[in-house]
Parts: C-alpha cells; structure tokens; sequence
C-alpha cells in the first residue's frame, strides 16, 4: 500500500481573484494553489510544497476558472506519477526494451546517448500518428518526477505540454499549441538570424483595459509573431522607453486568431510585470543576483526585468522584419496535432495522466510529448543567453 503521503489529497485554495493595478478595475489577475507533501518544495514559493495556478483577464469568472484549470492540470500530473511510482510496473532501460522489440520513446534526444543505458520506469503512451502503443520514460511524463528505488530520471519534464479538459480532443489541442509556441520561441531565441520574428508596436492594437494599464505605468508593446503555415505564436514584451524593465508573455494558436493570441500575450506579460515586485520575486533575485545565471521559470523572468540582458535587442539587432501578407482564414480548422508533427517531422505521443484522486473533477488530463521540439531550456546552453520567458 502506499504510503500515508501517496493518498492524502492536496489541500486546496479557492481561487483568488483581484485588481492588480490600482485605476483599472477591468484588468483582472487570478491565482489559486494547492500543498501537499507530494510536491517538490520550490524556490519561486520560498520553498514550500506548493502548486500554483494563475490566469488574467477581464471577466472574474473566466479568470478563476482558468486559474484552477491551470493549477488541475499541474496537481493531477503529479498525482499520477505518484502513483505510478508507487506501483511502478515496468522498470527497464531503453537499451533492454529495444531487445525485447518493444516500442520505446528513445531518451537520447532529451538526455543524450548514455540515457538508453538507464534504469528508468516506464509508462505506456500512444502515438497520435499511428495509433499504436508506444512506452515512455515516466520522468519525460511526469511533473516533479520521483524515481523508484534503482531508477533514475536523466531526463525531466516540465509543464510544456500539460493540459485538462473536460473534453480529451480538447486538452490534446491544448497541449500540442502549447508545444509548438515553446519550440518556436526556443528556435527563434537560440538562432534570432535564421528565425527572425516580425517585430512590431502594438499598444494601439491591445484592449482598451491593457492599453490604459501599459500608459499608466509608462511602458511600451513590441510583439514578435513567428509563423507556421496556418498559426502563429505572439510573444508581447512590455518594457520602458529606453528598453529596460522588459517582460514577455506569449501565446500560439491559429493564424486567424492573432488578435485574440496578442491579447492573452499581453496580459501574461503584466501578470509577469505585476509578480516581479511580489515578495516571492525579490527573494529569488537576491538569490539570482548570488548564483550569477537563472534556472527557473522565475529567475529568466528576473533576468529580464531587471536589465541582467537586452532580450529583445537580441531579436531586433536583425532588423525588423515586416508581417506576412494576411490571408483569408482557412476553411477548415486548424489542426495543432497535425500542424506539430509536420513541423518537427516526427510522432507526437499522447499520455493519458488522469489520476483516480481528482476523478470527481471529470477531466482528461493529458501529456503530450514531441520529441522533435523542446521547450525553453531551464538552463542557457553555452553560446546562448538566457531566454526571458517566465
């Protein structure tokens, strides 16, 4: 049985929504959390065991429920890896499965070569390409991944690809834009020459609620949008006149849809401006200001804001480069899965992450993993600065 830990429910929060800018009562910021001893402490939480859930917006409803659909999604991925690792049914390296001739996510792309040689445990995932079954290492599954004894994680997983809903078809959709903003956003990041983005202001094109917040606190839009046939993702930094104090938000999704996208960008992007000053964030820069580079989602922010680096400089020294022509919208919807796969040129594979503990909230929860893209890396590869996403 497992232990007393593995089936104590995370106690859980009511969403706490609220004005964050003082004159602008219809810009909206939600956040809900949830503890328990089977998350990892965290830094970002002055290390608590904590999850954490958030969203902005302009209706209250809306925002509360997406600031918990955000932190269920999160909560119900570790709970089912902390019951697989409870019960783990299938430890193995890679190299050991291949033998077998079973069908395997290779390692190597996430944690090099010597990875196919690890003990790992194993879950079973599908192929949204074939339809076949194909096994997974738990740690590229699972949030926080704890191995069982004799295993280790070479590789681990973040919330790129993470998504809950009450329709499976729809966190899968979910799931695969979020994947394909990232890697785009990590392409462009990592070789601004080859991927530059059409940069342009756009304080004008934002809600009037955004709009008036950016000129009450004196700062400007810039918006990168990098295309994929049929979608973009929009990424909105938000910074001075001089070009310090930068934050950034971004979102992918069809092309039809820019406006919609540059929206939810910007207003991530002030939610990320409005957390900086949160006691929370000073502690990690004093912490960044002493470790000299950033490892978390919250010290790239940090990184940026505080002036460690010129992030948008880095896509601007190209030259702006002007928006593609607008077209009509297609006729037919826009498939993410569809529109991953071609991009990467190969499989992406979906696991089915629904823990029994959280089955009264009636949703999918789903990972999907790509193994040709990648998210933000955690920590900058050499030659490259840390990116400034949070």
């Amino acid at each position: 049985m497992p232990p007393a830990a593995a089936r104590a429910l995370p106690t859980a929060w009511s969403p706490q929504v609220f004005a964050p800018f003082p004159g602008e009562s219809q810009l909206l910021f939600g956040r809900v959390a949830a503890c328990s001893p089977l998350f990892d402490a965290t830094a970002s939480a002055g290390g608590q065991r904590v999850l954490i859930g958030s969203a902005a917006g302009t209706r209250a409803a809306d925002v509360a429920v997406r600031a918990r659909g955000e932190l269920l999604e999160r909560m119900g991925n570790v709970l089912a890896g902390r019951a697989a690792e409870a019960s783990p049914a299938l430890v193995a390296s890679h190299a050991e499965l291949r033998r077998r001739r079973a069908p395997a996510l290779d390692p190597a792309p996430w944690a090099g070569t010597e990875a196919r040689a690890a003990h790992q445990l194993w879950i079973t995932g599908r192929s949204l390409l074939s339809d076949t079954e194909i096994l997974v290492p738990a740690a590229l599954a699972f949030l926080q991944h704890r191995p069982p004894a004799g295993c280790t994680a070479p590789a681990r997983a973040g919330s790129t690809g993470l998504a809950a809903h009450r329709q499976r078809s729809a966190a899968v959709e979910h799931a695969a834009w979020e994947i394909l903003e990232r890697d785009l956003l990590r392409r462009s990041w990592q070789a601004p020459a080859e991927h530059a983005p059409a940069a342009t202001g756009v304080l004008d094109e934002l809600p009037p609620p955004v709009h008036r917040v950016c000129e009450r606190l004196g700062v400007h839009a810039t918006a990168l949008t990098l295309s994929a046939p049929g979608a973009c993702a929009v990424a909105v930094c938000l910074h001075t006149s001089a070009g310090r104090e930068q934050t950034f938000g971004a979102r992918c999704g069809p092309a039809a849809e820019r406006t919609d996208l540059l929206t939810r960008a910007a207003q991530e992007a002030l939610l990320v401006r409005w957390s900086m000053s949160t006691p929370a964030a000073q502690r990690a820069h004093e912490r960044l200001v002493s470790t000299g580079a950033p490892a978390s989602a919250v010290a790239h922010a940090l990184w940026a804001y505080h002036g460690h680096q010129d992030a948008l400089a880095r896509w601007l020294q190209y030259g702006p480069t002007p928006l593609p022509t607008p077209r009509n919208a297609p006729v037919d919807p826009v498939n993410p899965v569809g529109l991953l796969a071609q991009h990467t040129g190969e499989d992406i594979v979906c696991v089915d992450t629904s823990p029994a503990a959280l089955r009264e909230e009636h949703l999918a929860f789903v990972r999907l993993i790509a193994p040709g893209a990648r998210p933000l890396p955690s920590v900058a590869a050499p030659g490259t600065p840390p990116h400034p996403f949070g």
